[in-house]
């Protein structure tokens, strides 16, 4: 372990055994959430065809924002699916490459792996980062708004 520089790191059979393990796993996910984007976004694109009223979606026949509903619950739906894709791509990506780096012993694939792996997280973290914007927008709005209602504003 007096390993101290960068470059003398090498991948041993144990690592390349882990590296292989860890593709594998990486595929199994990633086809795993293809389907699941395929579900997402198939459910957006027929729920234009449920019926409405009593019976049909969210209860649509006891007002005029049904239609409205089921719109907006369609395009969040697109949107999720769709934004939902990409993390699933590096990861396939970086799984094949990697596989293809041990296999092939090719620096090139594993870096090109690695690559795609960095996406993953950064692309990840942005949207983590995102999400927790809309949170505390949330909270603060909720804040806002019991402030306002308490103070009988509302």
């Amino acid at each position: 372990m007096e390993n101290s520089n960068l470059f003398d790191l090498n991948i041993d059979a144990e690592v390349s055994g882990y590296l292989n393990e860890t593709a594998r796993w990486g595929k199994f996910l990633a086809i795993l959430g293809f389907i699941g984007c395929g579900f997402m976004i198939f459910v957006a694109l027929i729920m234009n065809f449920m019926p409405m009223g009593p019976a049909g979606f969210a209860g649509e026949g006891y007002g005029s924002g049904g239609a409205v509903t089921r719109t907006l619950v369609m395009v969040i739906y697109l949107v999720l699916g769709i934004i939902s894709i990409f993390p699933y791509i590096y990861l396939m990506r970086f799984s094949k490459r990697v596989q293809l780096a041990i296999q092939s012993n090719d620096q090139g694939s594993l870096a090109s792996a690695f690559s795609n792996l960095k996406s993953l997280f950064k692309y990840v973290g942005v949207l983590t980062i995102i999400m927790l914007a809309f949170f505390v927008l949330a909270l603060i709005g909720g804040i806002f708004a019991g402030i306002m209602a308490a103070s009988g504003s509302i």
